[in-house]
């Protein structure tokens, strides 16, 4: 069993790991793979044990990155050998980085290929100092930028674009639900003292009480009993 423990930090930041669908898993099952976290792949993008079947980004154990970048490039390909018909090598061309870190701010970290940033001054970083670290608004603006001309459609870019500028004139829509626990001796009652009440568009009517739970009356005729319901 595992032990806790205790550890002294000034920040935690925790990142949640992505799952397969339950379809990626079935079909890897049914192909007798053991690993449920994606369709194993070989270096065409080609599913190992099905014949003409593809995987590509997060239904891919490729080796790479489950990224947008990464699976982006891996349609690409497979789409390039289902239209010549010739399967060739998958190789990923890795162009950088970005993450958004809200109120305007982002990092990004590009390959050499961005070469306008050296103009900005930006720093080389890597390995053998052959990328660009870019921080503040530029990255989150570089961010965007991105995010935006990816979209597919243009009224999901006029609907997005739309909805940053609403967010910079007015602020975001957040809803945020105030709750006020206050004693209450009604009866029966809610979480947060909040009294049931029942629908008002459905009232029963007893012949003897204006409102009543249930309303009984007795036919004059056979003498048997019926509910009347009114609806306002």
């Amino acid at each position: 069993s595992a032990a806790a423990r205790s550890e002294e930090m000034g920040a935690l930041v925790w990142a949640a790991g992505i799952g397969a669908r339950p379809l990626v898993k079935k079909l890897a099952k049914s192909l007798g793979q053991t690993d449920m976290r994606g369709l194993q792949v070989d270096e065409d993008l080609k599913v190992k044990g099905a014949e003409g079947v593809y995987a590509v980004g997060d239904a891919a154990l490729s080796g790479f990155a489950p990224t947008a970048q990464v699976a982006a490039q891996q349609g690409k390909h497979v789409g390039r050998a289902i239209r010549d018909g010739s399967d060739s090598k998958f190789e990923y061309h890795h162009a950088g980085s970005l993450c958004s870190l809200g109120s305007g701010y982002g990092i990004a970290q590009l390959t050499d290929s961005f070469n306008v940033w050296d103009s900005l001054g930006a720093p080389t970083i890597g390995k053998d100092g052959n990328e660009v670290a870019l921080t503040g608004r530029p990255a989150f603006v570089l961010w965007r930028s991105l995010y935006w001309t990816k979209l597919l459609s243009t009224s999901s870019r006029l609907s997005l674009g739309s909805d940053w500028i609403k967010a910079k004139l007015s602020g975001r829509d957040v809803v945020e639900p105030v709750l006020q626990r206050t004693a209450t001796l009604k009866q029966p009652v809610e979480s947060f003292g909040t009294e049931l009440r029942r629908n008002n568009t459905i009232r029963l009517v007893n012949k003897t009480e204006a409102l009543a739970t249930t309303a009984i009356v007795t036919d004059s005729v056979d003498g048997k009993k019926k509910k009347r319901f009114w609806f306002f």
